[in-house]
């Protein structure tokens, strides 16, 4: 995987997350739901890890290339972590 692929993908998924934190803290109700997502989506991130070289194989890419992939996914939700926390 390229660096400028990786970076794009850090920088949508850092955009999504902080658009995500600033919903959820304009809307209380929404903040229920998103945080159902959030949750989700780390429990599947968690599984990601465990099974690293399953999923790599059912993406057909290479372990290293899912391991950067789930380091951006990581440094992008305590991007959006942070703005949820701070607005």
């Amino acid at each position: 995987m390229r660096a400028m692929y990786l970076a794009n993908y850090f920088l949508a998924g850092a955009s999504l997350s902080s658009l995500l934190g600033w919903v959820a803290s304009l809307h209380p109700m929404s903040a229920k739901a998103i945080a159902f997502l959030v949750a989700g989506s780390f429990i599947l991130w968690g599984l990601c890890w465990l099974l690293d070289f399953s999923v790599s194989s059912w993406l057909k890419i290479s372990v290293e290339n899912l391991q950067a992939l789930l380091l951006a996914v990581l440094t992008m939700a305590l991007i959006g972590g942070g703005i949820y926390l701070c607005s």
